[in-house]
C-alpha cells in the first residue's frame, strides 16, 4: 500500500479532527446557533418527516420494516407510520431508509451529500431512547447537519468519482455525533465512536435497478448509533480515523485536507449546514436546474415541433444520470426515471410538473414522453462550475430552424433561491397527507416547527403513526 504522508501541521495539533468534531457536538449551544441555521434545522426536520411518512406507502418502506424486525427484539424507539416500537439501532435504520426512499430529501450542493435524512434517523431514535426535550434534539440535529457536510464537503466531486455515496459514508460519523450528544457520551467516548465509524461507514453507487441507494442513509444512522454505543461500553477507536496515514480520506479520496480543507476549519464560525438546499422535485438534485429551464421554456413552442433538445450538462454527470442514453430515454423502474435528464425534461415540457405522480402513479412508458424524451441529447457543458453548483441548459431545436435556450446556475431550492415557507408546508403537507389525515398532518407540522418548546419527541412520534 502506498503510504500517503500526514501533513506537519495535523502531526503537532493538539486535537485530533475527531476530538475537535466530538467536542463540538458535545458543547454545542442551541442560543448561540444563528437563528437562519436554527429555522433551516427545523424546515429540514419538516420536510424530511413528510418525505418518510410518504415513502412508508411504497413497498421498500414495508419491507425495511419487516427486515428489520429479524435484527432483534426492543423498545427504544419508534418506527415512522408503523409507530412499531424498535430497539434504537432498528428505528435508525428503518427512519433513515424511509427519508430518503423517494429522493425527495434535501442535499447539500457544495458537498454533494444528502444531509438530513442520516441525521434525522439519529436524533429520533437516540432522542427518544433517552427521553431528550426537543430542544436537546434539534441541537443536537444541528450538530449532525454541520459535521456531516463539512466531512463531505472535503472529498466533494471526489467520492463519487470513486464510486463512493458520500451520503453513506459521512452520514454514518454525523449520526454518531448526534448520538452521542443524545446519550451523554463523554468526549473519548464520541471520539472512540467515530473512530469505529471508519470502519463501518460504507457505501458505493453500484445500484442496477436495486433499492440499494435508499438504505444508505439509514445505514448510516444505524451503525453511528451502533458505534456510539460500543463506545460507551468502553470499546476504543482510533482517533486519528479522519487524517490518519490509513485513516477515511486516504482511504476514500487518496489524500489528506490540509488548512482551510480540513473539516474542522472555522467549525462553529462558519456553518455549511446553510448551504443544504432543499428539492421541488421528487428527481436526482442534479437534474432540478434542467426541471427549472424546461418549465420556463414550456408553451413557447408546440412540442410536435421539436426536432431535437440539447442537454448541457456537467461532464462528471453524465455516467449517472445520461448513460447509458437507451435506458435514460425509456426508463422502466421509477429510479431509473428519476436519475434520467433526458426523461424527466421531457416529462416538465410534456407535462408541466414533476412530483411524485410522474415516477409513482403514472406510467413511465406514456407514449406522449417517451416521443419526446427520444429526442433529447446530453452533451458536455463547457460552462458548468461542478461540485460548486449543479447547473444545467436546455436548448430546444424546431423544425424550422427556430431555438430556445435557457440556463439556470442554480436551480429553486438551493441557497441562491431557496424555497419560501409557504412552500416548504405545502410540499410537507401534499407528502404527509399521502400516509394520514390533513388534520393530522397540520398539528405534526406545528409540533416539528416549535420543536425547541417540546418536552419530548412523543408527541411528534405519536403523530408520524399511520392509522391503518
Amino acid at each position: 500500500m502506498t503510504s500517503i504522508a500526514v501533513p506537519k501541521q495535523i502531526q503537532d495539533a493538539a486535537l485530533t479532527e475527531s476530538a475537535t468534531l466530538a467536542e463540538f457536538a458535545l458543547n454545542l449551544d442551541l442560543a448561540q446557533v444563528p437563528q437562519a441555521v436554527r429555522t433551516l434545522a427545523k424546515e429540514h426536520f419538516l420536510d424530511a418527516l413528510g418525505i418518510a411518512l410518504a415513502s412508508t406507502r411504497f413497498d421498500f418502506g414495508r419491507a425495511i420494516l419487516q427486515g428489520t424486525r429479524e435484527l432483534g427484539q426492543g423498545a427504544q424507539a419508534t418506527a415512522i407510520g408503523s409507530g412499531e416500537r424498535l430497539p434504537a439501532t432498528s428505528a435508525a435504520l428503518v427512519n433513515g431508509v424511509l427519508a430518503h426512499g423517494l429522493d425527495f430529501d434535501d442535499t447539500h450542493i457544495g458537498a454533494i451529500y444528502h444531509a438530513t435524512a442520516p441525521a434525522l434517523a439519529a436524533v429520533l431514535a437516540a432522542g427518544e431512547a433517552g427521553g431528550a426535550s426537543g430542544a436537546e434534539v434539534l441541537t443536537a440535529f444541528i450538530a449532525a447537519l454541520e459535521i456531516g457536510c463539512r466531512l463531505a464537503t472535503v472529498g466533494a466531486g471526489d467520492f463519487h468519482d470513486r464510486a463512493f455515496h458520500p451520503t453513506s459514508l459521512c452520514g454514518t460519523f454525523a449520526a454518531a455525533a448526534a448520538a452521542g450528544r443524545l446519550q451523554k457520551a463523554d468526549q473519548q467516548a464520541l471520539v472512540w465512536a467515530l473512530g469505529l465509524c471508519g470502519s463501518q461507514a460504507a457505501g458505493i453507487l453500484e445500484r442496477g435497478t436495486s433499492w440499494l441507494k435508499r438504505l444508505h442513509p439509514g445505514w448510516a444512522a444505524h451503525c453511528g448509533l451502533s458505534a456510539v454505543a460500543l463506545a460507551r461500553a468502553g470499546f476504543s477507536g482510533p482517533d486519528t480515523v479522519l487524517e490518519g496515514r490509513r485513516g477515511f480520506y486516504a482511504s476514500h479520496i487518496q489524500r489528506i485536507p490540509e488548512g482551510d480543507a480540513l473539516p474542522t476549519a472555522q467549525l462553529g464560525q462558519a456553518w455549511q449546514t446553510l448551504g443544504i438546499a432543499l428539492k421541488p422535485y421528487p428527481c436526482c438534485h442534479f437534474i432540478h436546474a434542467f426541471v427549472d429551464a424546461a418549465l420556463e421554456l414550456r408553451g413557447q413552442f408546440a412540442l410536435e415541433d421539436i426536432e431535437r433538445i440539447d442537454c448541457l450538462l456537467s461532464a462528471g454527470l453524465h455516467k449517472m444520470v445520461a448513460e447509458p442514453r437507451a435506458r435514460c430515454i425509456r426508463p422502466v423502474t421509477p429510479y431509473q426515471a428519476l436519475f434520467s435528464v433526458q426523461y424527466v425534461v421531457s416529462v416538465a415540457l410534456v407535462r408541466g410538473r414533476v412530483d411524485l405522480a410522474t415516477f409513482y402513479d403514472e406510467a413511465l412508458d406514456a407514449p406522449e414522453v417517451l416521443a419526446v424524451a427520444d429526442k433529447a441529447y446530453c452533451l458536455p457543458d463547457p460552462a458548468s462550475d461542478y461540485p460548486v453548483h449543479f447547473p444545467g441548459e436546455v436548448i430546444v431545436h424546431l423544425k424550422d430552424g427556430r431555438r430556445y435556450a435557457c440556463r439556470k446556475a442554480t436551480s429553486l431550492g438551493t441557497p441562491e433561491t431557496p424555497l419560501s415557507r409557504a412552500a416548504i408546508e405545502e410540499k410537507f403537507m401534499k407528502n404527509a397527507t399521502r400516509a394520514i389525515p390533513a388534520e393530522q398532518a397540520r398539528a405534526l407540522m406545528a409540533q416539528v416547527l416549535d420543536i425547541e418548546n417540546q418536552a419530548s419527541l412523543a408527541g411528534i412520534m405519536a403523530l408520524c403513526r399511520v392509522q391503518e
